[in-house]
């Protein structure tokens, strides 16, 4: 893969009161799959701006977008609203297999949604650091895949099996 861009909701973390450790953690186990390019962007709980970026992300043709944080049962936790006015057709298999493969009691209590925009995917992980590495490993191969599928259309010019 050769683009992958990491958008990161939290707050304090934009506000400097918190280190942001997700997007470190993730960046180097991004590259260590061999993704080439990995952007990145800081932002506070505001779902106008998540949905910005999210759309201009998909008008740069990012194939994978990440987003950390803002899936809790928190008042400002609106990661999953915002996702879905930018996906065009969700793809709900790939949180569904995080919320049943997931180490932690607490991962049936996430609101994430995954889905496609354009020729991007895009997913919703958590906001604890270890947890969205398990959660963007268990669907890296669906991720790949998807991603793959999108490209090669969109090279071909059709639908691809």
């Amino acid at each position: 893969m050769d683009h992958v861009h990491l958008i990161t909701l939290s707050d304090r973390a934009s506000r400097g009161e918190y280190l942001d450790q997700s997007t470190p953690l993730l960046t180097t186990w991004l590259e260590g799959q061999g993704v080439k390019a990995v952007s990145a962007a800081l932002m506070p709980d505001e779902p106008s701006l998540l949905e910005a970026d999210l759309r201009r992300a998909v008008a740069q043709g990012v194939p994978l977008v990440l987003t950390c944080g803002g899936t809790g049962f928190g008042s400002r936790d609106t990661t999953p609203e915002a996702s879905r006015r930018v996906i065009e057709r969700e793809a709900p298999g790939v949180c569904e297999l995080i919320r049943a493969k997931g180490g932690h009691p607490l991962a049936f209590a996430s609101r994430a949604v995954c889905g496609i925009a354009g020729r991007t995917v895009i997913l919703n992980l958590s906001g604890r650091p270890a947890a969205a590495l398990e959660q963007v490993q268990l669907a890296w191969p669906l991720l790949v895949h998807g991603v793959a599928v999108l490209r090669k259309e969109g090279a071909a010019g059709g639908p691809c099996t």
